[in-house]
Parts: structure tokens; C-alpha cells; sequence
């Protein structure tokens, strides 16, 4: 019987290593599209709830229900925020091995932003159904802008970011465009959000607080839409590799 050689041992080390670099890539491909599935899922609900709440916004505008579509109107849009930091949260650490090219800093940068999220969103379900139950609607929903729109600032990097993984790799004109329409969103989400925060200051201090309020609701239900959109499709760009 002919003895195993050095040349043998050194194929078979060989297939070993290729092997398993195989199983790691299929390893890798399989959690990041699972991560793509989580937070593309969070995002489109953001986006859902985005829409419910600038639908509520509107009709409140025309003078139905005004009060009452308010309160539910600052309910989703906690639920859209809410949605998509809690969604990102869960696979942060994977997110952050995908997006490769950050400093720890603006690791930190995203990690405040997703943390901004929830607890703005939390703060604004909280407000708006003690509103929704008669609690000083006047004052509770503008409170409620005010945390949406420091949500939405401190929210903008995390927008940012997750447009910039490397899933999709770029090839796809699909891929492209929804990155660009990601960094789009995060322009807006800014510019909403100060916008959110002045209209909640000029409702609290009592300029027609109501009307004011019904136009943050809508500018941040709009924007929320808007980036909710954007980031999903990204994520379905990374899903359809």
C-alpha cells in the first residue's frame, strides 16, 4: 500500500481550505439577505405608517375629526419610527460587519440614530394615545412633533449608512438608484425634521396649535414615507442578487 505523500496531505489541505472558504461565503450571503429581510420588512412598515399618518393628517386639515385624527395621526407615526429602529436594532451588529469604511465614531453615529428612533417613536405612541383618551390633546401632539423631529435628525445618519452597504455591490441600475434615492431620503428626513421641531415650538407657545399641528403630522408622515420607501428598496436590491 503506498504511503500518503506530502503532495497528497497538500491536496487535501487545499480542498479543506476551499471548502470551507465556500461554505463561509454561502454562510455570509445567507445572513446578509436575512438582514436585508428584517430591515426591509421594518421599513416598509415605517413606510405604511407614514402614509396612514399623512392620510390622517389630511383629513384632520379639512376639518374631520381634526382633534381625533391628530391622535392617531402622532400614534403612527411612533409606529413607522418605532418600526424601523426596532428592525435595525435587531440585526445592528450584522448591519455594521456589511457597511464597511465607517470609524468608530460614525458607528457610534448610527447606533444614537437607531436609538433616537425608538425612543422618539415610543414618545410620540405614549403622547398620542393620551391624547387620543383627552389628556391636553394642545399640548401633548406638539410635544410628540418635537421628539419626532429630533428623532428624524438624529435619524438621518442611520439613513445614510444603511444605503451605503455593500450588498447589491452597485451593478444593478436598480441597486444604484435606490442607493441615490436613500441619500435622497436622508436630505429630506433633515429638512422635515427642523421643520417638525419649529411647528411643534409655534403650536406649544399656542399659534393655532391644532392646524400646527396637523402640519407637522403631515410633513414627518410624508418624509417618513418617503425614506421608508427608499430603504426598503434597497433592501429588495440586495434580495434580488
Amino acid at each position: 500500500m503506498a504511503g500518503i505523500g506530502p503532495e497528497t496531505e497538500e491536496s487535501e489541505r487545499r480542498e479543506g481550505l476551499v471548502e470551507g472558504a465556500g461554505r463561509g461565503a454561502i454562510r455570509h450571503e445567507r445572513d446578509e439577505k436575512q438582514t436585508a429581510k428584517v430591515v426591509a420588512g421594518g421599513s416598509i412598515t415605517e413606510a405604511i405608517a407614514g402614509l396612514a399618518a399623512a392620510a390622517l393628517a389630511i383629513l384632520g386639515l379639512t376639518g374631520i375629526l381634526p382633534a381625533y385624527f391628530a391622535a392617531i395621526a402622532t400614534i403612527a407615526v411612533g409606529v413607522a419610527l418605532l418600526a424601523q429602529g426596532g428592525a435595525v436594532a435587531a440585526r445592528w451588529s450584522r448591519i455594521m460587519a456589511e457597511t464597511p469604511g465607517y470609524d468608530l465614531d460614525a458607528r457610534g453615529d448610527f447606533s444614537s440614530g437607531i436609538t433616537g428612533e425608538i425612543l422618539g417613536g415610543a414618545t410620540g405612541i405614549v403622547l398620542g394615545i393620551l391624547a387620543l383618551v383627552g389628556v391636553a390633546p394642545p399640548i401633548l401632539i406638539p410635544v410628540a412633533l418635537l421628539a419626532f423631529g429630533g428623532a428624524m435628525l438624529v435619524g438621518t445618519g442611520a439613513t445614510v449608512d444603511i444605503g451605503a452597504m455593500r450588498g447589491a455591490g452597485g451593478s444593478s441600475r436598480f441597486e444604484r438608484g435606490a442607493r441615490d434615492l436613500t441619500v435622497a431620503a436622508s436630505g429630506t428626513q433633515m429638512l422635515i425634521g427642523i421643520t417638525t421641531i419649529v411647528l411643534g415650538i409655534l403650536a406649544l407657545i399656542g399659534i393655532d396649535p391644532l392646524t400646527l399641528s396637523l402640519v407637522g403630522l403631515l410633513a414627518a408622515g410624508a418624509s417618513i414615507l418617503f425614506s421608508g420607501s427608499a430603504v426598503s428598496s434597497r433592501m429588495l436590491g440586495i434580495l434580488r442578487r
